[in-house]
């Protein structure tokens, strides 16, 4: 049965590939595979070979390699596709799965349970409705809780006011000072000033994906499966780019303040457990 289903579905990618030439025996294996899984993945759902297959089709370009993008094709996207042809299942499956319990995960992250239903909310209709839907913009290849549980936190920010964020932060930056020792408390008073004007020049050193990590890490608590799904790589290498961030930024506000500090070599440890300590507040203060 699964067989007939797969016949003539590596027609229907190349054509919405608008590929030149015919399938290859490898690009034929790797699309009847991630049919298989998609398939087997969701057995309430009814199969659609050839609809799955010009989908899969129309999101990997034909200049790439169309098996190894195929094999990093997780099922969640056979779920996605279904609820964005209106199917009455598939859109049941996913807010059963995927958005009942978000808004309760949001809530964990410190945002206020009428802001997290609100935001979920307004996901639930943007990810279906419009000229193009939000669900469009899921790739399938990181989990579709942390997608969504990133595109909800998003949402839930923006839905806070303002003056409610600065004083979350101030709030935050009050805890920070309060657990910080007295030698670096009176280094904190002591070098303000230096540190913020270094700070931001190492803010505006980093690269836009590097900022976007730490703020979405510092800001909405995001985890390294979440930056996986977000950025579509594999959970170990977010968050290695987010070590390598963070070391950055400390590493180049070190530089920034010892450029402007004439300081003892007894004092050089305690000005980068300053720093270290100061990191997330920092970020939180300048990029949110």
């Amino acid at each position: 049965m699964l067989a007939s289903l797969l016949v003539g579905s590596s027609e229907a990618f190349l054509a919405a590939q608008q590929a030149v030439g015919p399938a290859t025996p490898e690009l034929g294996a790797a699309l009847d595979a991630t049919l298989a899984a998609a398939f087997a993945a969701w057995p309430e759902l009814a199969p659609d070979a050839d609809g799955f297959a010009r989908f899969l089709g129309e999101r990997i370009p034909a200049d790439t390699d169309a098996v190894a993008a195929l094999r990093a094709r997780r099922p969640e996207l056979y779920l996605a596709f279904a609820c964005l042809g209106r199917d009455a299942a598939a859109c049941e499956l996913f807010d059963r799965r995927y958005l009942a319990g978000l808004a309760a995960r949001l809530v964990r992250q410190r945002i206020p349970d009428a802001v997290a239903a609100e935001a979920v909310q307004q996901l639930r209709v943007k990810l279906f409705t419009g000229e193009r839907p939000l669900l469009l913009a899921y790739g399938g290849t990181g989990e579709l809780h942390g997608w969504l549980r990133i595109t909800a936190l998003r949402a839930a920010i923006r839905l806070q006011r303002g003056e409610v964020r600065r004083g979350e932060l101030d709030q935050d930056a009050a805890l920070a000072d309060g657990a910080l020792g007295a030698d670096l408390q009176y280094q904190r008073r002591l070098y303000q000033d230096e540190f913020r004007a270094a700070f931001a020049e190492a803010v505006a050193s980093l690269t836009t994906r590097e900022r976007n990590l730490l703020k979405h890490s510092v800001l909405y608590g995001a985890s390294s499966d979440d930056l996986g799904a977000l950025y579509q790589v594999h959970r170990a290498t977010a968050a290695r780019w987010l070590a390598s961030a963070r070391e950055r930024l400390a590493a180049e506000t070190q530089r920034g303040m010892l450029a402007r500090l004439r300081i003892e070599r007894a004092e050089y440890e305690s000005i980068l457990r300053l720093i270290q300590s100061q990191l997330d507040v920092s970020v939180a203060r300048i990029l949110g």
